[in-house]
């Protein structure tokens, strides 16, 4: 049983100082850019990482090395939603389950994942597709974990249908909520303000 993550870093960051995916964190002591600190955290998670890349794609390259796989979307311009179809297009055949998760999405705590991943096999396990998001008091949030039959319909989504939203609504009927204790699957960052704002919630890991 194969759970990917597709982490999706393609962005311009038009709202941020440069690109946000290269901004150096200081935790604990040590700089790390943020891209480089999601990756880590998923990798000690996941059965397989892929990030997707896009704008300033060698910079983001080089800032991660060969620590992980990297798909190129030559149409980020467009939307999230492309990213979205490479990472699952490029994962499709090989994974049981698929969680789509933004890059700047940094603050989520590994046993949140540990918890999603385990509700999402034991659902897979009895055999009906399902949608799988994090909810924090009356929000969803990231990551959203699909199994693999379901999954492929998110090929077929569309930036001016609101992309991933309008597969979550096309396929309502498949979503489970499961009620989580952690902040950090809501909290993205736009701006350097978000940051600076949240930035004590990066101490929470151990």
């Amino acid at each position: 049983m194969i759970v990917t993550a597709i982490l999706l870093a393609a962005g311009y960051s038009t709202r941020f100082p440069g690109n946000k995916m290269l901004y150096k964190l200081n935790v604990r002591g040590r700089e790390i850019t943020l891209i480089d600190y999601i990756v880590s955290k998923f990798s000690e998670v996941f059965d397989d990482v892929v990030v997707v890349v896009g704008y300033e794609k060698d910079k983001i390259i080089n800032a991660l090395g060969d620590k992980v796989k990297v798909i190129y979307n030559p149409r980020y311009d467009i939307g999230m939603s492309e990213s979205v179809k490479v990472g699952v297009k490029a994962v499709i055949k090989y994974s049981d389950i698929v969680a789509i998760h933004p890059a700047d999405v940094i603050f989520i705590l590994k046993e949140t994942l540990r918890t999603l991943i385990s509700k999402a096999k034991e659902m897979l396990k009895e055999g009906k597709p399902f949608i799988l998001i994090p909810k924090y008091g009356v929000k969803g949030g990231h990551p959203i974990l699909i199994s693999n039959d379901l999954a492929k319909h998110v090929l077929e989504i569309k930036e001016k249908e609101r992309g991933l939203k309008g597969f979550l609504k096309r396929y309502h009927q498949y979503i489970t909520y499961l009620k989580v204790s952690d902040v950090g699957v809501l909290v993205d960052i736009d701006t350097l303000e978000d940051l600076r704002n949240n930035i004590g919630l990066l101490l929470r890991e151990t």
